[in-house]
């Protein structure tokens, strides 16, 4: 089993000398990630964030010991080593991650310990994995963000209630995200009288962008959907405006970041499960203000569900103890024999497959 040095309130996994390691003062809060993909920081901000907040009210009922941020060694990002190593560390009570769906989904096992009979399972919580693949996944698993069926289903809404928009076009990315955002999206989207006119994948790095944009100009249709990433949409954007295709652009929730490019495509709008700027609740304002004081910047939709899941871990401990098990029920609870946690992102409910229940989904357009 690996050791745990403790270095300015957070733990890295490493090899440390027996004197290093945990004395049992800590309890520690992990995060799952692939630390050599960009944009992950601000899941970090917010579980630190959670952590800070949750010893600054809660020390007296910790009994002495400290919540703490745990992360995995610097340049690991296969997802069932980091898995294993969270699993292995008797530091950590709950796991805040993954981010992906596929690397949850390769994940599952790891967490809920199947190869030995759970016995030393460890609850996680993904704070964007939205594929319907993590519906009723494990009883060790739960997320605290819409499912792809929920928020594609409410951009097909969007889109003939508020836009008008009966012609729409879907270019998704040719992956089980992109797949299940386009199904659900047109089943939607087809019951309400819209009608799809063109039903595309696209391969990352393999696709002729200016042969869709050339297509798009044929069709004329009065929206594109499309559920890929960030940087495929820039992309596409730019190959559509040099064939000089107006047609509007709405992108998934991995198509959030858009909003650094609002300059250049002001009109572009975007799928979201959190917004800084519409902050409406009184916990969303609070966590947008202590957020931008600690860390010099606007939370992103990451850093909220982040903040949400590890407060929903962190609070589990206080509650019911450093026990694994007992948090796991703790979370499971959450909507049923206990009240709904009002979180940064919304409130949040469980269903009885560990789904978030009635999550918002808004449809911002970049930079308002």
């Amino acid at each position: 089993m690996a050791g745990f040095c403790a270095l300015g309130g957070v733990l890295l996994l490493a090899s440390c000398s027996s004197s290093q390691r945990s004395s049992g003062s800590q309890i520690g809060i992990a995060v799952a990630l692939n630390p050599q993909r960009a944009g992950m920081q601000s899941i970090y901000n917010g579980v630190q964030l959670a952590v800070d907040e949750l010893n600054a009210t809660s020390a007296q009922r910790l009994g002495g010991r400290t919540l703490v941020m745990v992360r995995g060694v610097d340049g690991v990002s296969d997802p069932v080593k980091i898995a294993d190593a969270f699993r292995d560390n008797p530091t950590v009570v709950g796991v805040v991650g993954h981010p992906e769906s596929g690397t949850t989904l390769a994940a599952i096992d790891e967490y809920a310990d199947t190869r030995n009979g759970g016995r030393n399972a460890v609850v996680a919580i993904s704070p964007t994995g939205t594929s319907p693949a993590l519906t009723n996944a494990s009883r060790w698993l739960f997320r605290v963000c819409p499912s792809d069926v929920q928020s594609s289903s409410a951009v097909a809404r969007f889109l003939l209630d508020s836009l008008g928009a009966r012609r729409a076009a879907i270019i998704y990315r040719n992956d089980s995200y992109g797949k299940d955002w386009a199904k659900s999206f047109a089943d939607t989207y087809r019951k309400g009288r819209g009608v799809v006119v063109q039903r595309d994948p696209y391969l990352q790095n393999a696709t002729a962008w200016d042969a869709y944009a050339g297509y798009l100009k044929t069709l004329k249709p009065d929206v594109l959907l499309f559920p890929g990433s960030q940087e495929d949409a820039l992309l596409a954007l730019r190959a559509m405006r040099a064939a000089g295709v107006t047609t509007p652009l709405i992108g998934g929730d991995a198509t959030s970041g858009l909003e650094a490019n609002a300059a250049e495509f002001p009109t572009v709008r975007y799928t979201a499960f959190f917004l800084a700027r519409r902050a409406a609740t009184p916990e969303a304002k609070r966590f947008v203000a202590a957020y931008t004081e600690r860390f010099k910047e606007e939370p992103d939709q990451r850093a909220a569900l982040a903040y949400d899941a590890a407060m929903l871990i962190g609070r589990g401990a206080i509650e019911v103890g450093a026990d694994r098990a007992a948090i796991r029920d703790y979370v499971e609870s959450i909507g049923g024999k206990r009240e709904a946690y009002q979180g940064a992102a919304g409130p949040i409910s469980f269903d009885q497959f560990h789904d978030a229940i009635n999550k918002p989904v808004v449809v911002a357009k970049v930079g308002q």
